[in-house]
């Protein structure tokens, strides 16, 4: 394998690698505090039943 090919390759990787890290963070930035599911702790059961009714719609 020809040393630009390996350079080609690094690179895809490194960017492909790199894509995926930043779609993560800005995912968790989505929800700050809430966990990996959405459902804070420090919500009352009134809020709870709110947030569900209008994701139903």
């Amino acid at each position: 394998m020809s040393s630009q090919l390996q350079t080609i390759a690094a690179l895809a990787i490194v960017a492909i690698t790199a894509t995926l890290l930043a779609r993560h963070y800005f995912k968790q930035r989505a929800n700050p505090g809430c966990g990996s599911n959405g459902t804070c702790g420090a919500v009352s059961p009134e809020v709870k039943k709110l947030q569900t009714r209008l994701r139903k719609k």
